[in-house]
């Protein structure tokens, strides 16, 4: 089988990117590859703990010996093995990802960016609570400037070829998901 399409998901910590990729998943049935899951993979291999700062040192310093866009291009490799027609990538944090996905998969590869409001997100996060997430405020503030600091975030979200206001319900989300899905799957 040939790709058909690739979705790059990019967004804001907490915005529903997750949620997104899995209802692209059971709906229509893309093969979801997850950025964040290639890095703690690394860190299982390493037996190292899965926290957010662990996750983001071992990020760092397998992008420092292996090159900038080391997990995108482990992601394109396990795209290509596989086949699929139609896949999700789901994470998409550096702008230079960005390129490559693009580069490689040219019109087939369609950039969505997911966000919501700050508070809204927080909320988020404290529910899914996943090591290393916030759990107040100020240390939700703190994440989001670091992210953007080390990521360069705006430049990214500035690439997409659509937004996903996830703010509102599920039901409202999987609208929106199935109207982005309509206009070019």
């Amino acid at each position: 089988m040939a790709i058909r399409t690739v979705i790059g998901l990019v967004g804001d910590i907490g915005a529903g990117k997750g949620t997104v990729a899995e209802y692209l998943e059971k709906k229509y049935k893309f093969h979801k590859h997850t950025v964040s899951d290639y890095i703690r993979s690394e860190a299982r291999k390493r037996r190292i703990r899965s926290n957010r700062k662990n996750l983001e040192k071992l990020s760092e310093r397998l992008r420092n010996k292996y090159g900038t866009n080391y997990f995108i291009r482990k992601i394109i490799q396990k795209v290509e093995n596989d086949g699929d027609e139609k896949v999700c990538i789901d994470g998409i944090r550096l702008a230079s990802d960005v390129k490559v996905v693009k580069k490689y998969f040219k019109h087939k590869a369609k950039l969505v960016f997911v966000t919501a409001p700050a508070k809204i997100r927080f909320e988020r996060m404290k529910k899914r609570g996943r090591p290393g997430d916030p759990a107040y405020w100020p240390e939700f503030l703190a994440l989001e400037k670091r992210e953007e600091k080390e990521f360069h975030l705006k430049r990214v979200f500035a690439q997409a070829d659509y937004v996903i206001d996830a703010s509102g319900s599920l039901m409202q989300l999987y609208s929106k998901i199935d109207v982005l899905v309509g206009k070019f799957v």
